[in-house]
């Protein structure tokens, strides 16, 4: 991953975050370590979010961390004082001023999309259409078949009254004759 796809990631994970309830300025540079190196900076003032590709000198606090960890930490999937103490982030500077960051974070999370369930329940409503036109199919097939069963029996018993019949007028014509 490049470093402008990284500070581009980090903006749509959280450059929409409300902060209009952070009541104090901070500024933070972060420092991407391996794959992606480079620096860029969140700051919150005024109730305004910013994050932009540039080192922030008068920082209050910076934090270093690879591209994958800074990511998880601005996403909500990774604590910042949790990565802190497991070593995978460095904080220098004002240590508690850059943990303040995460409840703005832990807000900023996302509800998982339930688009994959809009998506069973079609898929099942579906199955349970064409279940519904197979069995209706099958239903409409068997009554079919019962008709041209029951019509071959009636016209069976037919003939053989018929031939019954005949046979019975033959029979008695024999007898007279």
């Amino acid at each position: 991953m490049t470093y402008k796809e990284i500070v581009e990631k980090v903006k749509k994970n959280f450059g929409t975050a409300d902060v209009s309830n952070y009541e104090d300025h901070l500024a933070l540079q972060i420092n991407i370590t391996g794959e992606g190196e480079g620096s860029f900076y969140a700051e919150i003032n005024d109730g305004k979010l910013s994050i932009e590709p540039y080192d922030y000198n008068d920082n209050n606090a910076m934090i270093t961390a690879s591209a994958d960890d800074i990511i998880k930490i601005f996403s909500g999937k990774l604590d910042i004082n949790k990565a802190a103490e497991a070593g995978k982030v460095e904080i220098a500077g004002d240590y508690a001023k850059a943990l303040s960051i995460q409840p703005v974070i832990e807000n900023n999370k996302k509800p998982a999309k339930k688009t994959t369930a809009k998506k069973t329940t079609a898929a099942k409503k579906t199955t349970k259409t064409t279940a519904a036109k197979k069995t209706t199919a099958k239903k409409t097939a068997e009554k079919a078949e019962a008709k041209s069963v029951a019509k071959t029996v009636k016209e069976t018993a037919a003939k053989t009254t018929a031939a019954k019949t005949t046979a019975a007028k033959s029979s008695r014509t024999a007898k007279k004759g």
